[in-house]
Parts: structure tokens; sequence; C-alpha cells
């Protein structure tokens, strides 16, 4: 059967979004890499990758991404420009992101490596 990457991409947001941690675990590959701005590098392993979006729920939980489109960019990768709002939980700070990320999915359907880049941060 096919990689279907936009469904794969569209299970990885829901999973994220959710905070369902069972799901982001299945999804992510072993040795995947994220990499952001954000975290200023990058995450090597999806144990890093699910130890940095548990912090970030934690501190951002009314946090869900809002795609604006999702587009296929090769058989094993996808392209999404996301936008949010979130509060600080620490502080009730508000910040509003956009910008897009790259997906790319082994022949498994695994999230091997997410590449993420803001359009513009503010607050």
């Amino acid at each position: 059967m096919a990689l279907d990457p936009l469904a794969r991409a569209r299970a990885y947001h829901d999973a994220f979004n959710a905070g369902d941690f069972d799901t982001l675990t299945a999804i992510i590959a072993e040795t995947a890499e994220y990499h952001s701005p954000g975290i200023k590098g990058v995450l090597p392993g999806r144990d890093n990758i699910l130890k940095a979006i548990r912090a970030y729920r934690k501190e951002f939980p009314d946090q869900v991404n809002v795609e604006d489109s999702v587009e296929v960019i090769s058989p094993h990768a996808v392209k999404s420009h996301w936008r949010f709002t979130a509060t600080s939980k620490s502080s009730g700070r508000v910040v509003k992101r956009q910008g897009w990320e790259i997906l790319t999915f082994n022949a498994r359907g695994e999230v091997v490596a997410v590449d993420v880049q803001d359009v513009n941060q503010a607050d």
C-alpha cells in the first residue's frame, strides 16, 4: 500500500493538538529529528521530541494549531502552513505564531523529520 503523506500529517497534527502521546509515540520514528528556531537547533530522537512536546503542552495547554494549508511536496513529505494563539500557563502571556513546517515520513509512515520555520512571532 502506498504512503498517504496527507493522512499521516493529519494524524500527527491531530495527536499533537490533542496531547495524544500514545499516538505520537507510534507516529514518530525512534531516530526522528525536530528542527525549530524555538529550540535553537535540533532535537534528536523520539524520546527527546516527546519530552519537549510534553513540556510545551504543559506550558501552553490551550494551544491548538490551525492548518491554513497542507500540500504534498514529495511522496514522503508535506508542507503545512499553520498559525496559533496560546496562553502561557506560568506567565499568562498570550503568544501568537504562524509559520510552516515540513514533515518527512519513512516508508512505514513514521515521522523522521520535522522542520519548523516561524513566519513571525508576536506577543
